[in-house]
């Protein structure tokens, strides 16, 4: 049977259908979810930021720190059907398919990996994007990130500079998508960790250096350069200048808070951390028992043990089934994360190992550990780019347990099978039925959003449609459609999806964007009001409007910040005449006079 296999693997038709339909299927599978889920917040708020883009709508804070990110999306604009949320859906939903792509190509025709294996990693890895797709300066980051680490690992192991340099050149740009992919300058240290597997003259490891260094600065200063033409140098600065102050409010996104919050998540799953080295305790206790001898017996009480465990862990809910909570994939994936570690560690200090192979182990291990370090969802963020590491981790596996025969390696393989068979079986239920809406995941997403041309052909739950159909037949009723609009609570999408132009930050109770900056922003449309030259409307969240009557705030508020800024705007509404003209389940608007 297995030479049949065999020689049917090696006809290059079946080879050619077996790339094609592989890649198809990495194609297509990011896309499953592009016509479900209408999400207010993250999706929405950069859907805004692409079809609203620029300084006349955006804080320049986020504007040049997301610089390349917003241009891409505006750009995925312009195509057909992009100004709908199906149809950007769709255009960004692709630069996930081909990280997954690119991925995949890069494992087996670089790394000699199983196809296979490359395969349902990669999959995996776009089941387990949380995230939507729109969330561009992460996954344009992703994308990268990735490129770039094919073009290190190539430049380094076929000693062509102009890969290094290529490599450089993608991680300066990557600053322009996010500035805080900054520290993405760590990966120098695999160019360094090479040269030593190598045994590299220090001359030559520096050569190398200098070469990614090269098209680093060249990428990052023809960015700089770009910026300083078209917005002047010193509006730049000021905006970067500010991102570095805003850590003073939003202390997640300094870097002893990103570090503190990665390590924190892993703290956090030490329950079932301890259950895994309990079965890997338990069978090395067992294979030390009488050396050289029963070891097929051992080897079975092994297989007993960790099925005893892995029952005990079903039962217990290792295995979460709400596939719409992030639960289901945190623990399984931040074993993952261990074991892939660990084995990536014993590669790196195994001298029979190849060097290649040990450069991709140092690699892994900096994906695993620079990606929380770019925003503040922590270890999630590794989560939602595992494009490489989950690969990976099957990769290593699947070679520790084909070359290693020790008895003593049996109970490592063991715990390797357990926790890849977990992950791949929450990795398949997440992605099925995880949609993002509201920063966790939509339920009952079933319902068409009618008469609201932005959202056609976009489901989701009942009360959200219906909520967003009263809205815009409203605006629409009364000719304010296309008026400027201010935007408080948990909506920033709504600029988008009721396609008004925003007269400031659409997401003005976000930690990052400030006190002072806020009412400056309240203090220039008052100014314009007042000239006449503008009259926006005010769309709160339902439940902020009631604040403003009550003052009860019942959990409604994550920070002092956030209230202080709602009270702002409420002064504002009073002083210029606001009241309340329409309210539906969701939405209070607030018209002047």
């Amino acid at each position: 049977m297995k030479d049949a296999v065999l020689r049917l693997w090696r006809n290059r038709y079946i080879r050619a259908a077996a790339w094609i339909a592989g890649t198809a299927l990495l194609v297509l599978y990011p896309l499953r979810h592009v016509n479900v889920g209408v999400d207010l917040w993250d999706g929405g708020y950069n859907c805004a930021n692409f079809r609203y883009s620029g300084l006349d709508y955006m804080d320049p804070m986020w504007y040049f720190a997301t610089w390349l990110a917003n241009g891409t999306g505006s750009l995925l604009m312009k195509l057909p059907y992009g100004t709908t949320l199906l149809g950007i859906n769709v255009y960004t939903g692709l630069i996930v398919s081909i990280t997954a792509a690119v991925s995949c190509f890069f494992c087996v025709g670089k790394l000699r990996m199983p196809a296979p294996i490359a395969l349902v990693g990669n999959l995996a890895a776009a089941a387990l994007c949380w995230l939507p797709a729109s969330v561009l300066y992460c996954y344009l980051t992703y994308l990268l990130l990735l490129a770039g680490i094919c073009l290190l690992y190539q430049g380094l192991v076929s000693g062509k500079k102009v890969w290094l340099v290529a490599a450089g050149a993608l991680l300066g740009w990557n600053v322009g998508v996010r500035f805080s992919n900054l520290v993405q300058t760590g990966l120098i240290l695999a160019v360094w960790a090479y040269g030593i597997f190598a045994h590299k003259k220090l001359r030559s490891i520096a050569a190398d250096t200098g070469f990614c260094i090269l098209g680093y600065a060249a990428a990052l200063g023809s960015l700089l350069f770009f910026l300083s033409l078209r917005y002047g140098l010193g509006e730049y600065a000021a905006g970067i200048a500010r991102l570095f102050q805003m850590t003073e409010d939003a202390v997640d996104y300094k870097p002893a808070g990103m570090i503190s919050e990665m390590f924190r998540a892993y703290a956090e799953n030490s329950y079932w951390t301890k259950r895994f080295l309990l079965m890997l305790g338990s069978g090395l206790l067992v294979c030390l028992i009488l050396p050289g001898k029963l070891e097929k017996g051992k080897k079975c009480i092994c297989v007993l043990i960790a099925a005893a465990v892995s029952l005990w862990l079903i039962r217990a809910g290792f295995n979460y089934r709400d596939y719409a909570a992030y639960d289901a994939i945190f623990g399984p994936c931040i074993i993952v994360f261990e074991v892939m570690a660990c084995l990536a560690a014993a590669q790196v200090f195994s001298r029979g190992e190849t060097k290649e192979n040990r450069l991709f182990s140092v690699l892994l291990l900096l994906v695993l550990f620079i990606t929380p370090l770019g925003g503040n969802n922590a270890a999630y963020a590794s989560i939602n780019n595992m494009f490489l590491t989950m690969p990976g981790f099957l990769w290593l596996g699947y070679r520790f347990c084909r070359e290693r025969k020790e008895i003593l390696a049996f109970p490592v393989k063991c715990v390797i099978v357990v926790a890849a068979v977990f992950a791949l079986t929450q990795c398949a239920g997440f992605g099925e039925h995880f949609v993002y809406e509201g920063a966790a995941g939509g339920r009952g997403l079933t319902e068409e959003v009618q008469g609201v041309p932005v959202l056609k052909g976009m489901r989701t739950e009942k009360q959200k449609a219906e909520s967003l159909e009263g809205l815009y037949q409203y605006l629409q009723e009364n000719a304010l459609g296309g008026r400027e609009c201010i935007l408080y609570g948990y909506i920033p999408g709504i600029a988008f999806f009721m396609e008004m132009e925003p007269a400031m930050n659409t997401w003005g109770d976000l930690r990052s964007y400030g006190t002072e900056y806020f009412q400056a922003s309240l203090d220039k449309i008052g100014e314009e009001i007042a000239s006449g030259t503008l009259s926006p409307a005010v769309i709160l969240e339902r439940r902020h409007g009631e604040y403003l009557l009550t003052g009860e705030a019942d959990g409604l508020f994550y920070d002092r910040q956030a209230e202080e800024k709602l009270q702002m705007l409420g002064r504002f509404m009073k002083e210029y005449g606001y009241e309340a003209a329409y309210h539906n389940e969701r939405f209070t608007v607030y018209l002047a006079p």
